[in-house]
This record gives structure tokens, sequence and C-alpha cells, in this order.
């Protein structure tokens, strides 16, 4: 569709030529000598740009955008004058003139102040709708974090705080516990949200391939590099780089990894060329990192860089108080997908369900739910469509010793680690059986209580 010009001047030779000069342009063109009529036209029937001299009888240029920019802000206008001064250009620009002509001006002047204006109004309408789109398309992306709980209210709060900075972000917590969901929250609060998002198992990337994965190749660096291939910090330019599991990662690659972290540069593999990446890294394990430090097994500089913000997840089983909301939301997903339904349950199920540790966690509900559903197929779920796995049988029971009844949960449970952890002589694994739980998840409690041999003064295992 072509564009509509008004155009307003009370010197009528000039205004007849600027009219012909637009026309000669393709421009459909309303012209004016008395700028209040011209108010009322264009409030009524709005132009694709209004092109105003600013002295005149009645209503001054910078009077009629004025009342422009309160009835119509979005409709652009060129400003003319041949009474040029610092104040009245500043006044044009404030009250949002797109441009400013100095009377007497070439006929091609002009006509190429209209073009741009047109064309840059053109492309703000074009970007207006896209972000539009875009925002749409990120609401449909955005993950969901469900939960109520005071644990999951400050998890919340930080995604919020953090979300939109730049920072490199470590996110800690068990297996199952939704770190990759975080990340995305992460990522599509941030200001590279329409920029890709790449998740990366670090420990399902062979210890050879590593480099090559991450930072791509030339062709014939290597047998079989048959031609150039890009990394994932190239394909993930200006987006998110989610390194998940990074705990697990070899000190080789950890070194590797380190110098991307401090200068943002890497090199492909064969290459001598330096490139740079703008990403944003978020990473994520189930280890304490601090831990593994101080066992040899990451590098603390590494850990630094990780650890400019923390984000620590909560096992499933410190936030009970969320489990109808996830079961909720988890039986109406998986009747979507497997087509079943509609189901509900019982507050008998409801406290089953709440009965059980999860050491799974997320994870391990969902999975137990949608095993439910798919044989289900519909009605009322109760106990019977959900076996919980029995708990564990056989571990050791912790050394009898009274504790005080004034203790809080908390203090019980970090007296509870210790005591574990002197029995076994600060061995994590056999401190994890005599607790009843995981590996991982004792990494986790230590972090939590911040217990470490040297704040305790315990020997090494």
């Amino acid at each position: 569709m072509g564009h509509r010009i008004v155009l307003i001047d009370d010197e009528g030779r000039l205004l007849r030529a600027l009219k012909r000069a637009l026309e000669s342009e393709g421009y459909e063109v309303s012209d004016f000598l008395d700028p209040t009529q011209a108010l009322l036209q264009i409030i009524s029937k709005p132009p694709s740009l209004v092109v105003s001299d600013i002295r005149m009888p009645g209503l001054s240029g910078l009077d009629l955008l004025s009342r422009l920019k309160e009835k119509v802000p979005e409709i652009p206008c060129i400003l003319m004058t041949a009474y040029s001064s610092v104040e009245t250009a500043v006044a044009a620009v404030r009250l949002g003139a797109r441009d400013y002509l100095l009377k007497p001006f070439e006929i091609g002047d002009f006509k190429s102040a209209v073009g741009r204006v047109l064309s840059s109004n053109s492309n703000q309408i074009q970007n207006q709708n896209l972000n539009q789109n875009q925002k749409q398309n990120l609401d449909d992306r955005s993950p969901k974090i469900i939960g109520k709980s005071p644990a999951m209210r400050l998890v919340l709060e930080l995604v919020n705080k953090i979300s939109a900075t730049d920072s490199t972000i470590l996110i800690e917590g068990e297996s199952g516990t939704g770190k990759e969901l975080v990340a995305r929250a992460l990522h599509f609060g941030s200001g590279r949200a329409t920029r890709p998002f790449l998740p990366v198992n670090c420990s399902a990337i062979p210890e050879g391939l590593f480099e090559s994965e991450l930072f791509g190749h030339i062709k014939g660096s290597f047998t079989g590099a048959f031609a150039d291939k890009p990394g994932l910090f190239q394909l993930a330019e200006g987006g998110t780089l989610f390194l998940d599991e990074i705990g697990d990662l070899s000190l080789a690659s950890q070194a590797k990894l380190l110098r991307v972290f401090q200068d943002g540069s890497f090199r492909k593999v064969g290459d001598t060329r330096t490139l740079t990446a703008d990403v944003r890294i978020i990473a994520a394990t189930n280890r304490n990192l601090r831990e593994e430090v101080a066992d040899g097994r990451f590098r603390e500089d590494l850990c630094y860089r990780l650890s400019v913000m923390e984000v620590l997840l909560p096992p499933l089983r410190e936030r009970l108080e969320d489990l109808p909301e996830l079961v909720a939301f988890i039986i109406e997903r998986f009747s979507r997908k497997h087509r079943r339904g509609p189901f509900n349950h019982t507050e008998t199920l409801m406290r089953h369900l709440a009965s059980y540790q999860w050491p799974g966690n997320i994870r391990e509900l969902e999975n137990l739910l949608e095993r439910a559903i798919i044989l289900k197929r519909t009605g009322e779920l109760r106990e019977e469509d959900i076996p919980l796995p029995q708990a564990r049988a056989g571990a050791p029971e912790i050394p009898p010793g009274l504790l005080p009844l004034d203790r809080t949960m908390d203090q019980i449970e970090e007296e509870l680690i210790v005591r574990a952890l002197n029995t076994t002589g600060w061995n994590y694994s056999r401190a994890a059986e005599l607790l009843g739980v995981t590996r991982q998840n004792l990494h986790y409690k230590l972090k939590k209580h911040d217990i470490r041999k040297d704040r305790l003064g315990e020997p090494e295992a």
C-alpha cells in the first residue's frame, strides 16, 4: 500500500512545489494552507507522514506537533522553518519530530528526508510486530516453574532477580530437581531470549571429542574431519549455552573450557585464528563442586568462574507442600501427551505420595505418574495405581546418642550428618549409606549446612 502524506505550509507557492515533488515519487499528498484544518483531517484519517512548516498563523508547527503527539503519537512528523534557532530545534526534537529542515533546501534533500523517515517508521512498525510475535512465542516456550513452598519461593525470587543479567550462573541440586527447567527460565527471562538456548550434557561427550564439540574444527584437523564444523559456542552465538553435569568433566576438559570463561575467546581444533563468543554460560551439577575441588577432582579457578551466581534447588522431599500442584500439572501434561483422561485423584493418594522420600525427585514423580496414566487410561488415580518403591532395607543405624529436643530439624539433620561422617572417617559413600541417602544427596546436604572438613577440623578421609 502506498504512503499518504499530509503537507502543511502557509506559503502557497512552496506548498505546490513540494506537493509536485512528492507526487512524482508516487506518494499520495494532501496539502493544507490552514494548520487547524490539517489537524482535523490528520486525527480523523491518520496519514503515513506529516510535513509541516513551523511559523504559521493560528497554529504553529510546534503546537501542531504537540497536539499530534497527544492524539496520534504513532504518526511521524518532519518540521520545516526559515527561522532556525537552537531553542526551536530542541523543542522540535523533544516533541518527537523525526527531522528538521532549514529553508531554503534542495528538493532532492527534501525527498531524501521524506524517504528516510518513512523507511525508518516502516522498520519500526515491523519490529514492533515482530517483537509481539516473538513475545508470544517466548511466552509459549518459557518453562513453568511450579512451587509455592518457602524453598521454591526463594528460588523463584532469585531467578527473577538474576535472569536479566549476563552473569555466569551455577545451578546445583540433586538429579531430577529441575535444573534444566530453571536454566531455561533464566534464558527466556533475559535479553537473549530470542537467541538460541543450547543444552549440553557434559557427561555424554567423549573425552576425545570435547574440544571439537564445544569449539568446532576445521577441515583436515584430524582423521574424519572432512569439512569445517562449527562448535556449540558458535551455534549459541548471542544466546545461552547450558552446560549440564559440568562436575563430570575431566580435569583436561576443564582446562580447555577455562579460557572461554577468562576472556570469551577460543580456537577451533586445527585452526590458528582466535574467535570470540558472545554467549552466556549457565552450568549445572549434582555434585558439591567445592568438595570436588578439595578432593582434587575439579579446578578451583573454574569453580570460581562458574560460581558468580548460584541457584540451589531443593529436593522434592523438602518441598512436599508443592506436591498437589506438581501432581495436577504432571497429570494434565501427560493426559494431553497420551490422549488419556480425564483423571482425578484423592487426598489418600496425596498422603501416599507424601509418605515417600523421592530420591529421584520430580523426574521420579513424573515417571510414576506417566506410567499410571498410560495404564489407567481414565478415572480416579488411587494408591494401587502408583506403587512406590520400598524404602531401602538393611542400612546400618546411626550409633545411639541423645539429641536435645530444643533443636530445629535443620540442626538435628546437621548433627546426624556430622556423626555419620565421624563414624565413617569422612568416607562419603559409607556416610551416605549410613544415613540412607544417595551420595549426591549427601553432597547437597553438606553444601546446605556448610559442613566442611576444614571448618570442623576433622581428619581427611
